[in-house]
């Protein structure tokens, strides 16, 4: 699709929807604390189960041929893996249901495997070489300095305003030439470069993920370097993200673009739930219109 289409269509969208929902009421509020996140996933669970992965997996599917299919939810943990030697101790941070550090863990029986999550890893079968925690994985204060080979976090960290706080940490804990591989969002401008509809989008957008204001790739690229670590590479993958996102818009453009049907859902069920399905309905004009970016980042301890 034409990307300046899909900017007309994210404005149109926006007015769409603010005749019949109340936008503002959905954006203003906390929407980032830790009570919030634990209940965004505890609400949304089985959405991920039904309308994502069954096998648990919470992150975006990259289509190298751009076309979807199921096995594409399996670049994230496979450019991970490249980095992981026997013997290494792995931290996940933001663990979810456990799909990626269970499937990395049995990939590598060797190394010791350890993750993060503010809810609990509910798998009955767990490999031996796996610990979990539940915490605020901004605290790394269990770790000491230098004890960590990889790390990695996928769509995650974009939760926290205070994304320097985890990176800080990050690098203390890694070894030195330790890697961290993060998999998140960005927009291409600030913020406040964007129009008032694609403002009021953006912020839809992360309200439905329970995250913080999403910021510019320029404004994250600084936030590595400010804790010392090195930027090693950075990859775009929007565009290998945009069939997994076209098929959740079109399960909420089913609600969406049915009035009466929306308002008895956003009456009768969690806004948790509810801002889950704009973001869907939003996620793949953004990202093909150039306003959200989806990427990898490589970073590396010196």
């Amino acid at each position: 699709m034409n990307p300046h289409y899909s900017n007309y269509l994210l404005h149109a969208k926006v007015d769409g929807m603010a005749k019949f929902l109340r936008l503002e009421k959905i954006i203003e509020g906390e929407k980032n604390s830790l009570d919030q996140i634990s209940s965004y996933y505890r609400f949304n669970e089985w959405a991920y189960r039904r309308f994502h992965s069954h096998d648990g997996f919470k992150h975006f599917r990259i289509s190298a041929n751009g076309c979807f299919a199921d096995e594409d939810i399996y670049h994230q943990p496979d450019a991970v893996s490249s980095f992981i030697k026997p013997g290494d101790v792995v931290v996940e941070l933001g663990f979810g249901s456990g799909a990626n550090l269970l499937y990395l863990a049995r990939c590598h029986p060797d190394a010791t495997f350890i993750g993060l999550d503010l809810l609990p890893l509910k798998s009955k079968d767990v490999p031996e070489n796996v610990s979990t925690y539940q915490q605020d994985y901004s605290n790394l204060s269990r770790f000491e300095d230098n004890s960590v080979d990889v790390m990695y976090a996928f769509e995650t960290i974009v939760h926290n305003t205070d994304k320097e706080k985890i990176y800080r940490e990050v690098r203390r804990v890694l070894k030195p030439g330790g890697v961290m591989v993060v998999y998140d969002y960005a927009l291409s401008a600030r913020y406040e470069a964007f129009d008032a509809h694609i403002q009021k989008a953006i912020a839809l957008i992360s309200k439905g993920g329970a995250a913080a204001m999403i910021e510019s790739l320029d404004e994250l690229n600084a936030h590595y370097t400010n804790c010392g670590l090195t930027l090693e590479k950075w990859t775009d993958y929007t565009r290998e993200t945009l069939p997994d996102l076209k098929r959740l818009e079109r399960k909420a453009a089913k609600i969406l673009r049915r009035p009466r049907l929306a308002r008895l859902i956003f009456r009768l069920f969690s806004q948790q739930f509810t801002s889950n399905i704009i973001m869907g309905y939003l996620g793949y004009d953004a990202g093909n219109a150039g306003v959200i970016y989806y990427v990898e980042w490589v970073l590396r301890k010196p």
